[in-house]
């Protein structure tokens, strides 16, 4: 009996593999191929249209001192609703890379949506982050979702600014 539902489950993952897995004919031909790179827009349609992902975070300043409190807004100038959270990751800039800053921090996990046209803003208290002087980039995730086929695509949204004094 097990070795039937074994044998069983095979066929099944063979089959399904079969029609899940893309065979060479079903990917773009070699004349539609830019530098040996396949168009995934081809073989999978637009995910999300570049008109509907345009979030946009400002800071209200560009430098800051280590007691300062950061105004982050992430402006939605798309056509479509944004969600974000309070969550974020901080980036040093370490000789010529960025590095990320490890943030003893917990964030509520809250989804925020932010309508076409709309903002939202979050303040920080950079005292809390315990900032040494430096170029920092504070980078968060915004998920863009597109109405007509209901796809989601998570974008990563960022702002650099200084730390002084």
């Amino acid at each position: 009996m097990k070795r039937a539902i074994l044998m069983m489950l095979l066929v099944f993952g063979l089959v399904l593999a079969y029609q899940v897995l893309p065979t060479q004919n079903s990917l773009p031909e070699a004349g539609n191929r830019e530098n040996g790179s396949i168009n995934l827009n081809e073989t999978l349609g637009p995910i999300v249209p570049a008109e509907n992902a345009s979030p946009l975070i400002t800071l209200n300043k560009r430098v800051y001192s280590p007691n300062d409190t950061m105004e982050l807004t992430i402006v939605n100038s798309g056509k479509t609703n944004l969600t974000t959270g309070y969550a974020f990751k901080l980036y040093r800039l370490e000789n010529g890379t960025w590095k990320e800053v490890p943030l003893n921090l917990m964030f509520i996990e809250i989804a925020v949506i932010i309508e076409p046209g709309k903002s939202w803003e979050q303040r920080i208290n950079l005292k809390d982050l315990n900032l040494e002087p430096g170029h920092y980039r504070i980078e968060k995730t915004v998920v863009v979702t597109d109405p007509a086929n209901e796809v989601s695509m998570g974008i990563k949204a960022w702002a650099e600014f200084e730390v002084r004094g």
